[in-house]
């Protein structure tokens, strides 16, 4: 009888597997790729808070629509009173995904609970008190500031239960409890997240029972998992793959322009990268815009952000492709070969640059890097290439000449966030180490200014003084996209790249 009832049970595994249970169970699950996964899901650490948007888990009082627009959230309207005062109306029914409710008085706690604990300085707005009234959640600032809704929108500021995350303690890293229509099941660490549908969900409830959300870095394992069905939904497919996925009948293809830019940011600690001439040589070495078009596929960059804003650089590269170029300037700041081994000096040794980047930047990174190595050799210049699996903390600990990086630079419109996040001194993001007072003169000018053209001017003038200054090599900006089993609907492509999926992912009818 047990053997039986052994054998009667393995069939069954076997059918779900193979079969027909499989088919059943697939249809009430979405299988979905991310191609970045930290080590957590904290949305006020660093850029965590990414995911749990781009995964439907995590809500804003104000989000960015797909259109680029800003549209309400847990809010469902805000009124500007003053240069210093903002009230927002939360509306009815918003509950966490513990059931408790998403209240003003919730909003409150959670908003306080981001800027007293994010270790993001680009996230610190001058407030000076959050109180609420019933429905009302009116924020008072200490002077005007232009970027009030922009910073509200960002992730950092997702609507969670602080009241579950003083309880959980350092658990709620892993399974924060938050408004959107998925929760959390299952953080799996280097895998993926498991998540399932919120039946309270203040919309209604969403069209999906499950979504596997898969940690798959490199660009063509997705391809051929949405190829065979493995994927029903993933992001960011290489160009070569997005000519043969568009040919797929069971796929389709969303792509457009969006506000990604990849850099390589120097290491200003290492002393040849403190001298302006070493610097600019580098650039005029290599053939940029070769990278840009016929490697990564993408749109040459001509500074920090794409042109579609209107705080975007115009006109030609102002480092174009010049080896003799660049050999003059090493020469004038007294880099040279002096002992004929085809190799610079720096302070009596050979200059040997390392360039590193990790697994999910994918064969980009490396080829750009081998087509690197061979123009700086031309020039006398070595470097050495590294993909790093504790990319993080090489970075932190300051063991590179080059890292390769790639920023959303205007999710929310504005060009403080990426000029400030990224370059700032001190900043978090400013993993080189860049110092500029001039620069940082700006962004405090910046910070002031309310009016969106001199906001505008003032982005444009900043993305000026770091080309002049050669403070990155601004590589390419991506053409995003995103592709989906036809099986699946409701997707939208976000030009901003906060979102992925959200409450209209549903199941098709056709």
């Amino acid at each position: 009888m047990k053997l039986w009832k052994s054998c009667f049970v393995a069939l069954a595994v076997l059918l779900m597997v193979s079969g027909t249970g499989m088919a059943v169970q697939q249809d009430k699950t979405v299988n979905m790729a991310i191609f970045w996964l930290d080590g957590d899901i904290e949305p006020t650490s660093a850029w965590h808070g990414w995911t749990l948007t781009r995964i439907g888990v995590g809500e804003n009082l104000i989000q960015i629509d797909e259109n680029l627009q800003f549209k309400p959230g847990i809010a469902e309207s805000w009124e500007q009173i003053d240069d210093t005062t903002t009230v927002f109306t939360i509306r009815d029914g918003v509950t966490f995904h513990n059931g408790a409710k998403a209240d003003a008085a919730a909003v409150k706690a959670s908003l306080e609970r981001a800027i007293s604990i994010t270790d993001r300085k680009d996230m610190q707005p001058p407030i000076e008190s959050i109180t609420t009234d019933g429905k009302k959640l009116t924020i008072k600032t200490k002077r005007p500031y232009a970027t009030l809704l922009n910073l509200l929108a960002d992730p950092v500021f997702i609507i969670v239960d602080v009241k579950a995350a003083d309880q959980a303690g350092d658990n709620f890293k892993f399974k924060p409890i938050a408004t959107g229509p998925y929760k959390v099941d299952a953080f799996l660490p280097e895998k993926g997240i498991n998540l399932s549908k919120y039946s309270g969900y203040w919309k209604g409830e969403p069209g999906v029972d499950k979504i596997i959300v898969k940690y798959i870095s490199d660009g063509t394992t997705r391809t051929m998992a949405l190829q065979s069905g493995e994927l029903d939904f993933a992001p960011q497919i290489s160009g070569a793959d997005l000519e043969i996925l568009e040919k797929d009948p069971k796929l389709k293809v969303l792509s457009g322009p969006n506000l990604r830019v990849f850099l390589l940011r120097p290491n200003f600690t290492h002393p040849w990268m403190q001298v302006p001439a070493f610097r600019k040589a580098i650039r005029y070495a290599i053939q940029k815009d070769v990278y840009a078009e016929k490697i990564a596929k993408g749109i040459a960059a001509r500074g920090p952000f794409n042109n579609m804003l209107p705080f975007g650089l115009e006109g030609d590269d102002p480092y174009p492709y010049n080896p003799q170029k660049a050999r003059e300037l090493l020469d004038s700041a007294g880099i040279v070969d002096s002992n004929g081994d085809g190799i610079r000096e720096f302070a009596g040794k050979n200059i040997e640059l390392l360039f590193i980047y990790m697994a999910n930047h994918g064969a980009r990174a490396k080829n750009i890097a081998t087509a690197m190595q061979s123009e700086l050799k031309k020039v006398g210049i070595a470097l050495n290439i590294q993909q790093m699996e504790n990319y993080a903390e090489a970075q932190k600990q300051g063991k590179f000449d080059f890292l390769f990086e790639r920023w959303t630079s205007a999710p929310t419109l504005d060009p403080q966030y990426f000029l400030e996040a990224s370059f700032k001194t001190e900043a978090r993001g400013n993993a080189g180490k860049y110092s500029n007072k001039d620069f940082d003169a700006l962004l405090n000018e910046l910070d002031h200014t309310l009016d969106k053209a001199k906001r505008n001017e003032l982005g444009a003038k900043g993305s000026r003084m770091l080309m002049d200054d050669a403070a990155a090599i601004f590589l390419f900006y991506e053409r995003g996209n995103v592709v989906h089993n036809k099986r699946i609907d409701g997707v939208y492509k976000f030009t901003s790249e906060i979102y992925y999926i959200d409450d209209r992912l549903k199941f098709s009818d056709k």
